[in-house]
C-alpha cells in the first residue's frame, strides 16, 4: 500500500490515516440490498412467488362468484369459465354448483398455505439481512478511529447502530409489500382482461393516475424523512447525556436547563413528523378521493353499458355478473394502488433515509491503515521508541504533540508528567493507535507499530483509564475481560497485585457478584483496582497507567505502587500523574508541556535542574503558591496531591528533630516504607 492510499488529506490540512474503500453506488438501498440481501436472493425470491401465487388463487373465487351468479341465479348465459374447455364443466346446476363451492374452498385453503409459508420464508430471511447489516455496522463502528468519534455525538452513532438498523426493517416490507400490492394490481387486470377487455382499458387509466400522483409525493416525502432520522439521533444524544450524566445534573441541580434540552431535541423531531404526517394525510386523502371517484365512475358506466349497450368505439357486451366481478377487482386492485402509493413509498423513503445514515457510516475512510496480512507484533523485549512524533487533533489550532523523541527501555519505570493539555494522554493513545501521528513513527522493539496488526499491538499493552469503564457483570468476568479463558487464579492473582483482592473476598458473592452497569455497586476506587486487575491479567509487556491511582486512597495507592514497582522489572510501564509523589521513584520522568517534551531524568536530578518539574514540585509540596507557576497550575488544583507531596518532602528529609513527636513516628513509618501514602500521613 502506497503513502497515497495510506493518508487523506482532510479539509483543514492534517493528514488522516485511512483503508481504501470499495466505491460505493449512488442508491445507498441499492447498495445495501446488493451487499447484504444478494445471496439471499433465491430465498426472497421463492418467498415472493409463494406471496405471487396466493394472489393469483385470491382472484378465483371473484371470478367463479360472477359466473355462477349469472348461469345460476340470474339464468342470464350459460356457465362457462375462460380458458376451461366445456367438457370439464358439470352439465346440471348441481353439479356446477358443487364446482363452485368445492373451487372456493381450496382456492381459499390453497391461498391461505400459500401466503402463510411464504411470509414466513420472507420475514426469516429479512432478519437474517438486518442482523447482518448491524453487526457489520458494529463492526464498521469499532473499526474507525477516534478521529470520527471525536467529530460525531456517541447518541447520533447509537441511533445509527440501533433505530436506523430497525428502521431498514421498512426496507423489505416495503419490497415485499411492493411486490404484493403490485401483483395484485396485476392479476386483478389479467382477470379483468379476460373477463371484458373493453372495461378493463377504460379502468386502467385509474392506477395510473394514482401512480403519477405518488411519484410528485414521493420527491416531497424524501427530505422530510431525512429530517425525522437526524432528529432522532440529537434526541438520543441529548437523552444519553442526561441519563449518563445525572448526578452531576442533580448535584448542580440544573434539571430544568437539560429538560429545556430534551425538549427542544424532542420538538424538532415533533416538527419533523408532523410535517411527514401531514403530507401523508393529505395524500392519504387524494389517493382516497381517487378510489372513490373509479368505484363510482365504474358503476354508472357498467350501468350504462347494460341498459343501454356499449358506449362510444366499444363493441362487448356487459353483464350484471360481470360488472359485479368487475367491481369486486376493482376494490382489490384501487386499495393495493392507494397503498403503493402512499404505505410503499413511504416505507422506501423512510428506509432511504436511514439506508444514507446506515451507509455513511460504512463509507467513512476514518480507518486506521492495516495491510490485510498484517503482522502479529513479537515483543521480545518491550523497548518503546518515540521518534519524532507529531500529531495534532482536526480542531486544534496547535499541535498536541510537537517534535517528541524518546525511548523507554525494556522493564523501565516512565512517570509522565506535565499540566493538563500537555499531550500525555495524547501521547499513550499514539502507541495504541487510537490516532496515527501526523509525522513521525513509535516503535516497539524497533517495528513501527503502523506496520504491525492493530489487535496484536493492543494485545501486548495493558491500559488503565482515570476513569476505568466497567462492564456489567461479575468481577471476574470484567478482570477477565481481555482473555474470558484465562483461569480463576490468575484472576485472583491479578486482583492480589491491584491490591483489589481484599475487598472483593469482602463482596456477598466474592469473585461472582454482579457488580451492575459500570460498576454502579462499587467505588471509585475499587472500581479503579478492578481496572489495574482487568490491565494486569494478560501479563502485557507494556503497561500504560493514566492517573490510575487518582480514585484509590493513600494506604491502597502504596500497595499498588510497590506491585508496580516489583512488575517493573519484566515489563516496559507507563504512568501518566498529577501527584508528582506517583512517580517519584520511576526509573525516568518525562515532563511535557505544551505537547513538547522539556525535561526528562529522575526525579533527584529534575529536581537539581530547577525547571519545570522543580516547580511543580514546589507546588505540590505547599512551597509556593500555584500562581506562581502556569505549567504547574493545574496540577495544584489536586489538593490530596498537595498533601502527599508535603508528605514526600518531609520524608525524605528523615529529621525527626524538625517534627513533632506524632510527626516523627508516623515519618518513621513512611521512611520504612518508601511509600508516598504512608508519607502523606506525616502532614496530616
Amino acid at each position: 500500500m502506497t503513502d497515497a492510499d495510506a493518508t487523506r488529506i482532510d479539509s483543514d490540512g492534517s493528514p488522516e490515516s485511512r483503508t481504501p474503500q470499495s466505491p460505493i453506488p449512488q442508491s445507498p438501498v441499492r447498495y445495501l440490498l446488493r451487499r447484504f440481501a444478494g445471496r439471499r436472493w433465491p430465498t426472497f425470491a421463492g418467498a415472493l412467488g409463494l406471496l405471487l401465487f396466493g394472489l393469483a388463487l385470491q382472484r378465483i373465487p371473484a371470478l367463479f362468484i360472477g359466473v355462477a351468479l349469472d348461469a345460476l341465479l340470474l339464468d342470464s348465459q350459460t356457465y362457462a369459465l375462460p380458458g376451461i374447455p366445456a367438457d370439464w364443466i358439470p352439465a346440471t346446476r348441481t353439479g356446477q354448483a358443487a364446482l363452485t363451492i368445492c373451487v372456493l374452498g381450496v382456492a381459499i385453503a390453497a391461498e391461505s398455505a400459500a401466503k402463510w409459508y411464504g411470509r414466513l420464508v420472507y420475514e426469516e430471511a429479512s432478519l437474517r439481512t438486518l442482523h447482518e447489516i448491524r453487526t457489520t455496522a458494529y463492526e464498521t463502528a469499532t473499526a474507525l478511529s477516534m478521529r470520527f468519534y471525536d467529530a460525531e455525538e456517541t447518541g447520533d452513532v447509537l441511533s445509527i447502530l440501533n433505530d436506523d438498523v430497525d428502521n431498514l426493517g421498512d426496507l423489505f416490507d416495503g419490497v415485499r409489500d411492493g411486490v404484493l400490492y403490485g401483483g395484485e394490481i396485476l392479476t386483478a387486470f389479467a382477470f379483468m382482461l379476460l373477463l371484458n377487455w373493453n372495461l378493463a382499458v377504460v379502468l386502467m387509466l385509474l392506477p395510473v393516475l394514482i401512480a403519477a400522483t405518488g411519484r410528485v409525493y414521493a420527491g416531497l416525502l424524501e427530505p422530510r424523512h431525512d429530517e425525522v432520522r437526524a432528529s432522532v439521533g440529537t434526541v438520543n444524544g441529548r437523552l444519553r447525556d442526561a441519563v449518563e450524566g445525572l448526578s452531576t445534573v442533580k448535584a448542580f441541580t440544573r434539571e430544568e436547563r437539560e429538560r429545556e434540552r430534551v425538549a427542544d431535541a424532542s420538538a424538532e423531531y415533533k416538527s419533523a413528523m408532523w410535517s411527514t404526517l401531514r403530507l401523508r394525510a393529505v395524500y392519504n386523502r387524494v389517493s382516497w378521493l381517487l378510489a372513490a371517484v373509479g368505484i363510482w365512475g365504474l358503476f354508472s358506466l357498467g350501468a350504462y353499458w347494460i341498459l343501454e349497450g356499449p358506449p362510444l368505439f366499444f363493441t362487448q357486451e356487459l353483464s350484471a355478473g360481470t360488472l359485479l366481478t368487475f367491481i369486486l377487482y376493482t376494490f382489490s386492485f384501487l386499495d393495493p394502488t392507494r397503498r403503493l402509493a402512499v404505505d410503499v413509498i413511504n416505507k422506501f423513503e423512510s428506509a432511504r433515509a436511514s439506508s444514507k445514515r446506515v451507509v455513511s457510516l460504512f463509507r467513512s475512510d476514518q480507518r486506521l491503515a492495516e495491510a490485510e496480512d498484517a503482522p502479529e507484533l513479537d515483543v521480545t523485549e518491550g523497548r518503546v521508541e518515540y521518534d519524532a512524533v507529531s500529531f495534532s487533533y482536526p480542531s486544534a489550532d496547535e499541535s498536541t504533540v510537537e517534535n517528541v523523541s524518546f525511548a523507554a527501555e525494556s522493564g523501565e519505570f516512565v512517570g509522565l508528567v506535565g499540566s493538563t493539555g500537555a499531550g500525555k494522554s495524547t501521547l499513550t493513545r499514539l502507541l495504541f493507535r487510537f490516532y496515527d501521528p501526523d509525522s513521525g513513527a513509535i516503535r516497539i522493539d524497533g517495528r513501527d507499530v503502523a506496520e504491525v496488526s492493530v489487535e496484536s499491538l493492543r494485545n501486548r499493552i495493558g491500559y488503565v483509564s482515570q476513569d476505568p469503564f466497567l462492564f456489567h457483570g461479575t468481577v471476574r468476568e470484567n478482570v477477565a475481560y481481555a482473555n474470558p479463558e484465562v483461569s480463576r487464579e490468575a484472576v485472583v492473582t491479578a486482583a492480589k497485585q491491584a491490591g483489589a483482592h481484599e475487598f472483593v473476598t469482602e463482596l456477598e458473592e466474592g469473585y461472582d457478584t454482579q457488580i451492575g452497569e459500570r460498576g454502579a455497586t462499587l467505588s471509585g476506587g475499587q472500581r479503579q483496582r478492578l481496572a489495574i486487575a482487568r490491565a494486569l491479567v494478560g501479563d502485557p509487556p507494556i503497561l500504560v497507567l493514566d492517573e490510575a491511582t487518582s480514585h484509590v486512597d493513600n494506604e491502597t495507592e502504596a500497595e499498588i505502587q510497590r506491585s508496580l514497582l516489583e512488575m517493573a522489572g519484566d515489563r516496559t510501564v507507563f504512568a501518566i500523574a498529577h501527584r508528582l509523589s506517583t512517580v517519584r521513584d520511576a526509573d525516568r520522568i518525562l515532563v511535557l508541556d505544551d505537547g513538547r517534551l522539556v525535561e526528562e531524568g529522575t526525579h533527584d536530578e529534575l529536581l537539581a535542574e530547577d525547571g519545570t518539574y522543580a516547580r511543580l514540585w514546589r507546588i505540590q509540596t505547599g512551597e509556593v503558591a500555584a500562581g506562581d507557576g502556569s505549567v504547574a497550575a493545574d496540577s495544584s488544583a489536586d489538593e490530596s496531591a498537595a498533601d502527599k507531596s508535603a508528605a514526600d518532602k518531609s520524608a525524605a528529609d528523615k529529621s525527626a528533630a524538625d517534627k513533632s513527636a506524632a510527626d516523627k513516628s508516623a515519618a518513621d513509618k513512611s521512611a520504612a516504607d518508601e511509600s508516598p501514602a504512608g508519607e502523606s500521613e506525616v502532614t496530616r
